[in-house]
């Protein structure tokens, strides 16, 4: 193991416990939750903030965020990091569980190009961000955010009438053995672009639809929850690496004028939504070098943020205010409304927030 994966490795198992334990459905609360690991009737699986650990009062279950992925989705030690970087926007730097490491690859802008003209927003897609974000219509057409909604299996038929195999494989598309190839994308998804600040497309990330999906049969409902609790919720297309989403925006802010940072792409559109300029980190991990640089070099050193109501939010916002005061920018922070954990939860829910103005349209 290199110094390098070890760094990435530290960083995954620095992700808050209780968010991880979110994403896998257990629904924590006061620090507690069932615990997943043996027949509970009594919340007994408690979190450690501090250590960012967890354990169980009843079965001695124990571990870190990597364990508590590994032991409920029953993954190997490799696949339990990948689930946890795809979740959280992280892009490890060194890929073992490929025979080609994403770092090395060169983000195929061709082959992207090619795929999101020739897709458009299904019904997922529509119901997804229209009725449950609620998100501005003209935001996501101007974002160029388009879907797919079809199998794997039949988006490989699609992309074969136009690629070799060769091409698949060195764009990272095509996965597997060859007697049971599959494609890297988990559908229905989103396929979100994220261009340079000269507009040139540099990177597509994929938020993952599958579990809007339902079913009458309650057997193929629970083979397919046991599925989708296996599906990274974003993706990064191969080859990508750690930028900042929505960079055009940068040419078109005046000095001055107020600049949304926010963490992720949902809050970012939320934001947009609601009439303003808006930027997004990844997620928490990814203020890298290279990101502060890009904030340090926009037009107007006015930043904004309404943090997200957890630990990821809160280190976010505090490393931002850092760099503010390092590059001579100011961040205005913003409280969200009691009861929402992020802005695109505000956004969606804004009406029961009606008594609280210092969110609406500028």
């Amino acid at each position: 193991m290199t110094a390098m994966e070890r760094a990435d490795i530290d960083k995954l198992r620095n992700l808050p416990i209780e968010g991880v334990a979110r994403r896998l459905g257990l629904q924590p609360k006061q620090r507690r939750c069932l615990c997943p690991f043996h027949d509970d009737s009594s919340p007994s699986l408690s979190f450690s903030v501090s250590r960012n650990t967890y354990r169980c009062w009843s079965c001695s279950a124990h571990g870190d965020s990597i364990d508590l992925v590994r032991g409920v989705l029953h993954k190997s030690f490799t696949e339990a990091c990948r689930w946890l970087a795809d979740e959280n926007a992280v892009i490890l730097r060194e890929n073992t569980t490929q025979p080609k490491t994403e770092e090395a690859m060169v983000f195929p802008a061709a082959f992207y190009t090619f795929l999101t003209e020739r897709m458009t927003l299904g019904t997922l897609a529509e119901d997804f961000l229209f009725n449950e974000r609620r998100y501005s219509r003209q935001v996501v057409t101007r974002q160029h955010i388009t879907s797919i909604e079809c199998s794997g299996y039949r988006l490989l038929a699609f992309l074969r009438r136009h690629f070799t195999e060769g091409q698949l494989e060195d764009y990272g598309i095509l996965r597997g053995e060859k007697d049971r190839r599959h494609c890297f994308f988990w559908t229905p998804c989103l396929l979100i672009p994220y261009f340079s600040a000269d507009n040139e497309l540099v990177s597509v990330q994929a938020r993952y639809l599958g579990t809007r999906l339902r079913f009458a049969d309650s057997e193929r409902q629970k083979r397919h929850d046991a599925m989708t609790a296996r599906a990274p919720r974003f993706q990064f297309s191969p080859g990508s690496h750690p930028m900042i989403y929505n960079l055009p925006v940068l040419r078109d802010i005046k000095p001055g004028e107020e600049l949304w940072v926010t963490e992720g792409v949902s809050d970012c559109l939320a934001v947009m939504s609601s009439g303003r300029k808006a930027i997004a980190i990844p997620s928490a991990t990814l203020l890298t070098a290279r990101n502060k640089q890009l904030l340090a070099s926009a037009p107007s050193q006015n930043w904004h943020m309404a943090p997200d109501t957890d630990a990821a939010g809160e280190s976010l916002c505090q490393a931002l205010l850092k760099t503010a005061s390092e590059v001579g920018a100011t961040l205005t922070r913003h409280q969200l409304p009691e009861g929402c954990k992020d802005f695109s939860d505000y956004w969606k829910n804004r009406r029961k927030f009606f008594s609280d103005l210092s969110f609406e349209t500028p």
